[in-house]
């Protein structure tokens, strides 16, 4: 979703426009958290690339410059020299652009900047995205110009995750706890990337993650990236398993009638140095998946029916060809 959040409670505070790393939806929601008085120097206008920024989404306050071995919210990648636009639009003068202006100028100008901060190393199928801070309307009616390009991790509603440490230095794979359950889009029938409650409507629920560094090679090693065949094939000697232990035995999962699904690693992950996969419990169906209810490990409703085991699981089931997660996800 286009969601802005302004978070400058006294000073040129900004506001972080988060791409939504899943899923495009329609319109534009703002959410007011501060305003502020006359634009000063603050952390926000004082960062520079490298340094991480954190503030609290519940009240009103100001980004501050913290140590990115804390969990923050955001990693300057370079300030937006907008004295070289070739308009008026952020003369002195001007009218505030507006949240729809500053997204398109995040388009155009921030990954730029993110890929050379990050020497191309942002991985366009990870977890993370390019954000831009700028200033909210009263701090831009008081003089505030300060743009920042930089790298955060949407999350669900809009706000943005909380992550520890440098992305140029951290694992970029989705990852969730066993028994996290993803969302679904009803149109479509694909996840919709935030994390829901069990007993919302669901794509999949996960069973475990897997780090592949311990089979192919750490983000360092220099080894090739290993390819979805090999990938399938060792995970289909990991995955059962571990879903099997998740619910506590193999007669108590094929209860469910679900399948064992995980997701792969694509060439440009592997590169920038995503080494994680998730293995999950879905049932695929009509080009995507059905719509799951309820905690697996309990009861869980597909489709709106309560399944009904059969004596043998449901054709193709853990043969090691995974069903890939989406786009987003997985690699197309």
């Amino acid at each position: 979703m286009l969601l802005t959040v302004l978070i400058g409670a006294v000073a040129a505070g900004g506001v972080l426009w988060a791409r939504d790393g899943f899923v495009d939806h329609n319109g534009v929601a703002t959410t007011v958290i501060g305003e502020g008085n006359a634009p000063v120097e603050n952390d926000f206008t004082r960062s520079q690339p490298g340094d991480c920024l954190q503030w609290n989404v519940a009240q009103a306050s100001e980004p501050a410059l913290i140590d990115c071995a804390e969990p923050h919210r955001f990693e300057v990648a370079g300030a937006l020299d907008t004295d070289t636009f070739p308009t008026s639009e952020f003369a002195s003068n001007a009218p505030w652009p507006g949240p729809e202006r500053f997204a398109a100028v995040r388009d155009e100008n921030c990954p730029a900047i993110v890929g050379r901060y990050l020497a191309g190393g942002l991985d366009p199928q990870g977890r993370f995205s390019t954000g831009l801070m700028f200033p909210s309307k009263v701090q831009w009616e008081r003089g505030a110009r300060v743009l920042q390009c930089g790298i955060e991790q949407p999350g669900a509603g809009g706000v943005q995750e909380e992550f520890t440490g440098k992305v140029a230095d951290i694992d970029q794979s989705f990852s969730w706890p066993a028994g996290t359950c993803i969302g679904i889009d009803k149109d479509t029938r694909k996840p919709a990337g935030e994390v829901v409650d069990c007993s919302e409507p669901h794509a999949f629920q996960t069973t475990g993650d897997i780090d592949l560094s311990q089979r192919f090679g750490a983000r360092n090693s220099g080894k090739p990236w290993p390819s979805a065949r090999e990938q399938n094939d060792y995970l289909s000697t990991i995955c059962p398993t571990q879903t099997n232990r998740f619910f506590g035995s193999a007669a108590k999962f094929d209860e469910t009638t679900l399948n064992v699904q995980w997701s792969v690693i694509s060439e440009v992950s592997w590169l920038t140095g995503s080494r994680r996969v998730v293995c999950y419990v879905a049932l695929p169906s009509r080009g995507g998946f059905a719509t799951l209810v309820g905690d697996a490990r309990e009861q869980v409703l597909i489709d709106g029916r309560v399944p009904a085991p059969v004596d043998q699981g449901p054709p193709g089931r853990s043969t090691g060809t995974a069903v890939p997660l989406p786009p987003g996800y997985t690699p197309r």
